[in-house]
């Protein structure tokens, strides 16, 4: 396991959300890096599956945190806050990280210690072949939360998600970063690979799609606010 000399604490960040079939197999993935975690949190947001226990199973790394359902906004911030680590990275429940997703991108960051974030290429599955995922698409440049590793003194700078939103929260926090002033990365390393399924949270609450054109015009409203 790769520990580089002068590296910050690292942490792992999880929401989780009746997850049992995905969290164990998510898990599996930050616990396979190259590059040393030295904190995993999973905050389990009122599943009414198994998904704690089996999170809890993954081995005494993990720490699971349990709360009535307050929705992924809320669920993201609890477990940002409950890291202990300068850098921490965002993943969802269904999603995996590629063997060297965290090596790749702090190497990017110690290069450049100005930047704040730093973002990888993304493809997307839904079956595996053996015990490699199939690709659905080719690699693509992609900045998602879940491909996200951030600074944790740029993440308080820009504050927690937003409670409420059903699917633009990671939207919504973005451009608050990018109104920051944020500085972003993104490696030429594929770094995540994002699960299809029936219970994808946009297909879930696909009735709630209308917070993405809102959350952009809130974002434009900030900015001609603080131009004027």
């Amino acid at each position: 396991m790769l520990e580089l000399a002068g590296d910050m604490t690292l942490a792992v960040a999880i929401p989780m959300y009746n997850a049992e079939r995905f969290i164990g197999e998510a898990l599996a993935s930050v616990l396979a890096q190259s590059h040393r975690v030295n904190d995993i949190v999973v905050v389990d947001d009122g599943s009414d599956d198994a998904s704690a226990e089996v999170a809890l199973a993954a081995g005494p790394r993990v720490r699971v945190l349990r709360q009535p359902n307050a929705g992924i906004g809320v669920a993201r911030s609890r477990a940002i806050a409950a890291t202990r680590g300068e850098l921490v990275v965002l993943l969802d429940a269904d999603d995996l990280l590629t063997p060297d997703s965290i090596e790749c991108r702090v190497r990017a960051l110690r290069a450049n210690p100005p930047l704040d974030i730093a973002f990888g290429r993304v493809r997307h599955f839904a079956e595996y072949a053996g015990d490699a995922p199939i690709g659905l698409d080719a690699p693509q440049p992609a900045h998602v939360l879940s491909g996200m590793l951030i600074r944790r003194v740029a993440y308080e700078r820009v504050g927690p998600f937003a409670s409420g939103l059903h699917v633009a929260e990671a939207l919504d926090w973005m451009l608050r970063a990018r109104e920051q002033g944020l500085r972003e990365v993104t490696v030429p390393d594929l770094v995540l690979w994002r699960r299809v399924h029936g219970a994808n949270n946009s297909i879930v609450n696909r009735a709630s799609l209308g917070e993405f054109p809102r959350a952009l015009k809130a974002s434009l409203d900030r900015r001609r606010a603080n131009a004027s």
